[in-house]
C-alpha cells in the first residue's frame, strides 16, 4: 500500500468555515487528496453545501434548507465569514483542481435528488473524481445516482466495522468511509468493533477487491497513528496541517 492519504472532512472545519470553497481550498492548499462536503437541497432545487437541515447554527438565521431559496441562502456568511457553497461553485473547483477527490454527502430527502446530483455532476465532466456517499442504511440513494450516471464515484458508511467487503458490495461502493460520527461513544464504539472484527485484515482483503477504505475523523495526533496503523488508505480529519504533520 502506498502512502496515506488526508481527507477533510467538511473541508477541514477547525481551520475555516466548515463545507465553503474558502475551506475546500485551503485543505487542498495543506495537502488534503480529497474534501468532503453535506450537500442539501433549496427549496427551489439548487444543490447547495451545509450539515445541518437548518443553517441556524453556521449563520444565525432560522432557515430550513429544503424551504429556502438560494437567492436567500447566498446573501448569508458561514460563521459571519464565507459564503455557502453552490454545487456551482464545487464543480468549478474540481475543475481545476483535476488531481483531487470530492466526496458529497446526501443529506437529500429523494432518490431522484440523488439522481439529479449525479447528472449535474457529469454535466462537469468530474464523476469519476465525485464520490457520492450515504450511510450503509441508505444504499438506495448510490442506486439511484448510479442508474443515472454509472459511472459516477460511489462510497459508502458502515455503522459498524465488522464487514467492510460486504458492505461494499452489498452498496455496489469502490469506496468505504468507515469511523465515527461526532456523537458520545461513537469513538469508542468503533475501537471495540475495529478489534474485534481484525479491522486490518478487513482492510487488506478490501484492498485486494479494489475497493478503497478511509477513516476518522481524527483529530488528535494519537488517533491518527492508530487509523494508519489499521491499514487504511486515506484518513478523515477537520484539521488537514496535524494530520499530515503525523503521517
Amino acid at each position: 500500500m502506498g502512502a496515506i492519504k488526508v481527507y477533510a472532512h467538511r473541508g477541514g472545519l477547525l481551520k475555516a468555515p466548515e463545507n465553503t470553497i474558502a475551506a475546500f481550498k485551503a485543505a487542498f492548499s495543506s495537502g488534503a487528496e480529497a474534501v468532503e462536503c453535506d450537500i442539501r437541497r433549496t427549496g427551489d432545487g439548487q444543490f447547495v453545501a451545509c450539515h445541518d437541515a437548518n443553517v441556524k447554527r453556521v449563520t444565525g438565521r432560522s432557515w430550513p434548507v429544503s424551504g429556502a431559496s438560494w437567492a436567500h441562502l447566498k446573501t448569508l456568511r458561514v460563521f459571519g465569514k464565507e459564503p455557502m457553497a453552490h454545487l456551482d461553485d464545487i464543480l468549478n473547483l474540481m475543475i481545476l483542481r483535476p488531481g483531487r477527490d470530492f466526496y458529497f454527502e446526501m443529506a437529500l430527502e429523494k432518490l431522484s435528488d440523488a439522481a439529479d446530483l449525479a447528472l449535474q455532476i457529469k454535466r462537469a465532466g468530474v464523476q469519476r473524481r465525485a464520490f457520492l456517499l450515504a450511510f450503509s442504511t441508505h444504499s438506495a440513494f448510490l442506486d439511484a445516482a448510479r442508474a443515472a450516471v454509472p459511472d459516477i464515484g460511489t462510497a459508502v458508511m458502515p455503522l459498524f466495522p465488522s464487514d467492510i467487503v460486504g458492505t461494499a458490495e452489498r452498496a455496489g461502493a469502490q469506496r468505504v468511509c468507515a469511523g465515527w460520527i461526532d456523537w458520545p461513544f461513537t469513538k469508542q464504539l468503533f475501537a471495540l468493533g475495529a478489534a474485534a472484527f481484525d479491522f486490518k485484515a478487513q482492510a487488506a482483503r478490501a484492498e485486494q477487491a479494489g475497493i478503497g477504505v478511509s477513516a476518522g475523523v481524527a483529530n488528535h495526533p494519537r488517533d491518527v497513528r492508530w487509523l494508519s496503523s489499521l491499514g487504511v488508505s486515506a484518513i478523515w480529519t477537520d484539521d488537514v496541517p496535524m494530520a499530515m504533520k503525523y503521517l
